[in-house]
């Protein structure tokens, strides 16, 4: 049950990024293969499919990018420095290694919030850095059909991008299903869900995959009953 894994977490409202992916895989949702680094494991490159991302952990750092806690493309050859340094730089942070995805096309954004009039409801639109350029995107109350997540799809602007425009190839159907399947993760949060944002989800390798994502709960989840 969602809400028993909700209960589970050990901080009160604010997973970090390798918990909330886990949570996504409940839902079917695709993730970047991938491990957590404690601050204390040693550092172990036969485990690692390279090229890979590392990325601190910490629900805290909303920003990763900014906070130089985010190196791509990282080989076999620079592993171990590019985590050593990482580490000086946040010490007593679990780091996130993630085999690295490779995509072509648009990047979308996927999230939950609470409107404070209707309640939950769920959003989809252009993503990655283009979220606040374009502010392309749309809404619905959860939970949805796959009918309506796909009548969502073809009212933003880039709709195109999804039926073959200019020979593009990604599956409307399926990240149709994706909007299903977050707004029912939303629904079975209840009272403890507030917000949810999956960017940037892509095309990869015939899978819409989350990159990253961050989940607010609201406090007390964790508190019996």
């Amino acid at each position: 049950m969602i809400t028993s894994w909700l209960k589970s977490l050990n901080i009160p409202n604010l997973p970090d990024e390798w918990e909330v992916k886990q949570l996504l895989k409940k839902k079917h949702i695709n993730v970047p293969e991938g491990f957590i680094l404690k601050a204390d494991t040693d550092i172990l490159p036969e485990k690692v499919s390279f090229p890979v991302a590392v990325k601190i952990c910490d629900p805290e750092i909303l920003h990763k990018t900014d906070a130089g806690g985010v190196a791509l493309n990282v080989t076999e050859e620079t592993f171990i420095e590019t985590v050593t340094s990482m580490r000086l730089h946040f010490p007593e942070k679990r780091l996130l290694v993630e085999k690295m995805s490779s995509y072509k096309g648009i990047e979308f954004i996927l999230g939950g919030l609470i409107d404070p009039t209707f309640g939950p409801a769920i959003m989809i639109g252009a993503g990655g850095i283009l979220t606040e350029l374009y502010k392309d995107v749309t809404f619905r109350l959860v939970p949805l059909d796959r009918d309506e997540a796909l009548r969502m799809l073809r009212e933003l602007t880039i709709s195109e991008v999804l039926e073959g425009y200019r020979g593009s190839i990604m599956d409307i159907h399926t990240l149709a299903d994706c909007i299903v399947s977050v707004g029912d993760l939303i629904t079975e949060m209840g009272n403890h869900f507030n917000q949810l944002d999956i960017n940037p989800l892509v095309y990869s390798e015939g899978k819409w995959t989350a990159l990253d994502g961050m989940l607010v709960l609201n406090k007390g989840i964790n508190t019996p009953g």
